[in-house]
């Protein structure tokens, strides 16, 4: 078994176990407000908690073996929990392209929109993923490194952007009201939503950045230059100038 295989199983198994370190949590949380004690989830909650720190260190350890490792642990603001969950879920050698992977992380537009769930159809993208990475961007902005700046320069795009066709950009609390509902129009938009568009770019750059270290690493066909240019560029960005250490 290789390491991509065993990331694989140790991430299935660490989310099904925060899953269940949280409800057990969530139950002495409600023990404790009517006063009472159960040793019987105090137990389980100490061996899911023992459990849990066995997983993660074999995470930590697999991971310093990653193809991409020297690459993604000089990112500032890609902590191992994170990026443990981004890589074990994916299967490099299954994304031919950098469009496949966004598709399968949920980042591909459908016709210039974002992937939505749609009722009664089976998901076209991976939802545990797609969380991964939106923890992913939160924590690169709160670094402040490389991609932050990224980010930035693309936020002030869209304000450009949206103001030069006469729309506003407002908090969300300011947007007019339709039928009784606060509603985006042609001559106004939120400042979160505008936020959201900043942000999915630069999460969608740390995942063609990933795609091609790891494939290059893997010794799998890369193409280049690759289509950075759906994020607004006509130049190829090289992974390594987004590295902060």
């Amino acid at each position: 078994m290789n390491i991509n295989d065993s990331m694989s199983i140790l991430v299935d198994a660490t989310l099904a176990i925060e899953k269940l370190r949280v409800q057990s949590q969530v139950r002495q949380s409600h023990l404790a407000l009517g006063g009472r004690i159960d040793p019987e989830t105090d137990e389980l909650h100490r061996r899911i908690k023992e459990l849990e720190e066995y997983v993660d260190g074999r995470i930590a350890d697999l991971l310093k073996s990653h193809p991409a490792y020297l690459w993604f642990s000089r990112v500032k603001g890609i902590g191992r929990e994170n990026v443990a969950k981004i890589v074990g879920l994916v299967d490099i050698r299954k994304a031919p392209t950098i469009s496949a992977l966004w598709k399968f992380a949920g980042y591909a537009p459908v016709d210039g929109h974002a992937m939505k769930r749609t009722r009664g159809e089976k998901l076209a993208y991976c939802a545990q993923l797609r969380t991964m990475c939106w923890r992913v961007g939160k924590s690169l902005m709160m670094a402040q490194g490389c991609f932050y700046d990224y980010y930035v320069s693309q936020k002030e795009r869209y304000e450009g952007k949206f103001t030069n066709e006469g729309r506003t950009i407002m908090p969300a609390a300011n947007l007019p009201k339709v039928d009784g509902k606060k509603v985006e129009t042609e001559e106004a938009i939120s400042e979160g939503h505008v936020h959201q568009m900043a942000m999915r770019k630069m999460v969608k750059l740390f995942l063609a950045c990933l795609w091609l270290v790891w494939r290059e690493a893997e010794g799998l066909p890369v193409t280049k230059p690759y289509a950075i240019d759906k994020l607004g560029h006509d130049s190829f960005i090289d992974p390594w100038s987004m590295t902060d250490r």
